[in-house]
């Protein structure tokens, strides 16, 4: 799902949309009321031209409505400052931020790495600059299964408050769940894109944000929302892998660039 699809499906989430005027029904009873034009091969070629032009002009009128409505709504307008997002993840730059109180962690059923190879649709990737994993663990119930790994603090892996391990690592098939992770960051947040050897990476940083997944066929609850520390989102082909922990952005990059 592109960026532009992405910001109008949470637009569409947030807005209350004014009754479709009857666009065609307008553009016809104009024509209708316009004198004949002899038939001729100039008129012919000319008829088109004037129609896609008194369309250009309807689809243009609908747009400004339609920013104007965005607008005048406060709800709309304040609710998402800003919207990011990669391919299985999205993150909101909210003005205001829900009271939850600190979440649990979702990781599944324990495994081992070998075990997890056959429950998931992909080949997991490990971070190599951060050794072996202390914990593995996988969820069957996304899209094409979903690995975590934990990572006891350690030299260069502080312990994070949000999760009590020095490193954890989500991954899973972004292209088969375009919107399952999601992040609320308040402005606070230093929230920025960049790419990493060319894939998409946004990276978050500063006052603590909120992290949750959703289904197609469940909303959001706050009861679904847990605080989470300093996190990179990176794409890397058809996944998404998530790293989170107190390390700073060039910690993040090396651990990323270390995927095997």
């Amino acid at each position: 799902m592109s960026e532009l699809e992405q910001r109008l499906t949470q637009l569409g989430r947030e807005l209350d949309w004014p009754e479709t005027p009857d666009l065609a029904g307008a553009i016809g009873r104009r024509l209708a009321t316009e004198p004949a034009v002899p038939e001729s091969p100039p008129a012919r070629r000319r008829r088109p031209i004037v129609f896609r032009r008194s369309l250009a002009i309807a689809l243009l009128a609908l747009l400004v409505l339609a920013g104007g409505v965005v607008a005048a709504v406060p709800s709309v307008r304040d609710a998402v400052l800003e919207f990011f997002g990669l391919q299985g993840a999205t993150v909101e730059r909210r003005e205001e931020l829900p009271r939850i109180e600190p979440g649990q962690l979702r990781l599944g059923e324990p495994t081992t790495l070998d075990a997890a190879r056959d429950d998931l649709d992909f080949e997991p990737l490990i971070p190599e600059a951060a050794g072996e994993p202390d914990g593995v663990f996988v969820d069957t119930t996304v899209p094409g299964g979903q690995l975590s790994l934990t990572y006891r603090p350690r030299s260069g892996l502080p312990e994070a408050r949000s999760t009590g391990v020095g490193l954890l690592v989500d991954e899973f098939r972004g292209d088969l769940a375009p919107e399952f992770m999601g992040k609320i960051a308040g402005q606070a947040t230093r929230v920025e894109e960049f790419t990493i050897d060319g894939e998409p990476a946004i990276w978050l940083e500063g006052a603590p944000h909120f992290f949750f997944y959703r289904t197609s066929d469940q909303p959001i609850v706050e009861d679904q929302l847990r605080i989470a520390q300093n996190v990179l989102l990176l794409e890397q082909g058809r996944l998404l892998v998530r790293l989170e922990g107190a390390f700073n952005r060039d910690r993040a990059v090396e651990l990323a660039r270390s995927l095997r």
